[in-house]
C-alpha cells in the first residue's frame, strides 16, 4: 500500500515537505516512525505527534492506503 508523509517544524528542515512511501498491510503509524529514524538517527531524540487524515493518532493506529501521514515534533515559539 501507499501512503503519504507530511513533516513539519524541524522535521520539514531535515527530511524536506513530505514523501509517498509503499508500506507493507498492517503496518501502524509507530513502526513508520521508527522506520524513519532508522534511517534518520539525528531525529531519534524527537518526540513526535502523529495525524492521519488529519486526526491525532496514536503510534499503534494501522495505516490503509491512500493515508496522509503527518508528524508533528515539539515546536516552540513567542516574541
Amino acid at each position: 500500500m501507499r501512503v503519504h508523509l507530511k513533516y513539519f517544524a524541524t522535521l520539514r528542515e531535515r527530511l524536506g515537505t513530505g514523501e509517498e512511501r509503499a508500506l507493507r498491510a498492517g503496518t501502524t503509524v509507530g513502526a513508520l516512525w521508527e522506520s524513519i529514524v532508522r534511517e534518520q538517527p539525528a531525529i531519534q531524540r524527537l518526540h513526535v505527534r502523529f495525524a492521519v487524515n488529519e486526526r491525532y493518532v496514536e503510534p499503534s493506529h494501522e495505516l490503509a492506503e491512500g493515508d496522509e501521514v503527518a508528524f508533528f515534533p515539539p515546536v516552540s515559539g513567542g516574541g
